[in-house]
């Protein structure tokens, strides 16, 4: 965890040019987008010590969701990936000279994957028209007539507005992110393109695979008996990454004839990761269905009933063991951050009375169902030895851990790890003279550790071309999650 190395050449009594810079970052988030919200954290509750002999290994102790001991345990990082778990005396004794990072009061948990995002659709906020009204995409899309109301939305493609987008969802936990159109060197990235495009994992994020749909689908029957019609892939992807499409978006004939096709393709074409994004549309013959063929649901619950009133039978879904993966969509009808989708997801539990989706539940869609619908869940979104130090240490208000992670806000993430390297984290958790050089971007009360050198634009060009963006922390006007 290179972070640690970097302490011995740093200060407790900064240089007047070092505080010169820090007043002028906390001046310039007085001008940004950055609403903070109030925070609990207790200052310094982390500590840091250094690694001694410039050693590439990390102790992180706490208490881990996911380990049947969650007290008294720590992570062991070599490099970029999950070496041991144990105690910190067990974890002490194989590397002497590994630096610790101990926060008090909180816990650790594998960072979010937020299996369904589209990074260059997701910087503005929602307008009049995001109403819950429409039957399938193509209406709000203005592709089926005059009568349907278009949402306005626009795609961003300079690099701070980007950056933006995925820092907002870094600062709330997420470490692996899928859709395409992506920042290099931030979270981690999962799409079509390629590695230069900073994309670490590969994906078939197609959009939407039925671009017939919305005229030949009106012609056919319900029930259908036909031959089913094929869905399209990208072209270009890597046919044996996972193939994560938009799948019946929508309560009508043409979406749960999406559903029938996509499952007929995924019957005739085994071998390959297959999950459906949305999924409003399903029929009761189509969820048994997807537990026989592995396909999993990404759930994107506030998107859903922003657009069209209605989401997936939670119950039903339950009942078939379909497995579930939480997401986001995008910010003109979806969640801001993964925090908010656990919010919408247990508001749909509760208005359904399905008591069955637990907190633990939730924590699992966003964690290691979501690794599984993107074919990574031998890589990320567990804390298991050979697995990507992706880390999430979050406050803990009590001790019910995983009620407390569903019920968090931006301010109670302490800090965020990538590889093992730490990106973020809440500032008045840290004594801010440990730090590297690198996490001197300050936003709100929290700082990236990122050097901006190797970008085409300043943290002061950042702040300033973002102000009509959807804020890093404040909520208002996101879509609304409601029956």
């Amino acid at each position: 965890m290179a972070f640690f190395t970097h302490r011995l050449r740093l200060t407790k009594n900064p240089t007047s040019k070092q505080l010169r810079a820090s007043v002028g970052l906390a001046c310039l988030v007085a001008f940004g987008n950055v609403d903070a919200e109030p925070t609990t954290i207790q200052p310094n509750e982390c500590s840091i010590a250094a690694s001694t002999h410039a050693s590439d290994q990390t102790i992180v102790i706490g208490r881990l969701l996911g380990n049947p001991t969650t007290t008294d345990r720590a992570i062991l990082i070599k490099g970029s990936v999950i070496w041991r778990i144990g105690t910190f005396a067990e974890m002490r004794s194989l590397s002497p000279s590994a630096g610790t990072i101990e926060c008090k009061d909180s816990y650790i948990s594998p960072g979010f994957v937020n299996a369904h995002e589209h990074p260059p659709y997701s910087a503005g906020k929602p307008g009049p028209n995001v109403l819950p009204v429409y039957e399938n995409r193509y209406q709000w899309q203005g592709r089926a007539g005059d009568q349907y109301k278009e949402i306005a939305f626009s795609r961003v493609e300079n690099d701070a507005q980007l950056y933006w987008v995925e820092l907002r969802h870094l600062l709330a936990g997420t470490t692996t992110m899928a859709g395409n159109g992506a920042v290099p060197g931030l979270v981690k990235n999962v799409g079509t393109g390629d590695k230069t495009d900073g994309f670490v994992y590969q994906a078939d994020m197609k959009t939407f695979p039925f671009p017939q749909a919305i005229d030949a689908f009106k012609k056919l029957p319900w029930p259908y008996q036909g031959p089913s019609i094929e869905p399209e892939l990208t072209d270009g992807a890597d046919v044996t990454s996972a193939y994560v499409p938009h799948i019946a978006e929508g309560t009508d004939k043409i979406s749960r004839l999406e559903a029938e096709f996509f499952l007929d393709f995924v019957e005739e074409n085994p071998g390959r990761r297959y999950a459906m994004i949305h999924g409003v549309g399903l029929s009761s013959s189509s969820v048994p269905r997807m537990q026989s063929l592995d396909v999993t649901l990404v759930w994107s619950p506030r998107s859903n009933l922003s657009l069209y009133g209605a989401t997936v039978d939670l119950s039903h879904l339950f009942e078939n063991d379909v497995r579930v993966a939480l997401s986001t969509d995008w910010s003109y009808s979806g969640s801001y951050n993964m925090l908010e989708s656990f919010r919408c997801a247990r508001y749909v539990a509760e208005n359904q009375r399905h008591g069955r989706l637990s907190a633990q539940n939730l924590w699992q869609m966003a964690t290691e169902n979501g690794a599984y619908a993107l074919n990574l869940e031998q890589s990320v979104g567990s804390l298991e030895p050979g697995f990507a130090a992706d880390l999430v240490i979050l406050r803990a208000r009590s001790d019910k851990l995983y009620d407390d992670l569903v019920s968090s806000g931006v301010s109670d993430v302490v800090a965020t790890f990538v590889d093992g390297k730490l990106v973020s984290g809440n500032s008045k958790a840290f004594d801010l003279s440990e730090l590297p050089p690198s996490c001197a971007n300050r936003v709100g009360d929290h700082f990236v550790c990122d050097d901006l050198t190797a970008r085409n634009f300043t943290w002061e060009q950042l702040l300033t071309e973002n102000e009509s963006a959807v804020p890093l922390f404040n909520t208002t006007g996101q879509a609304k999650c409601e029956y």
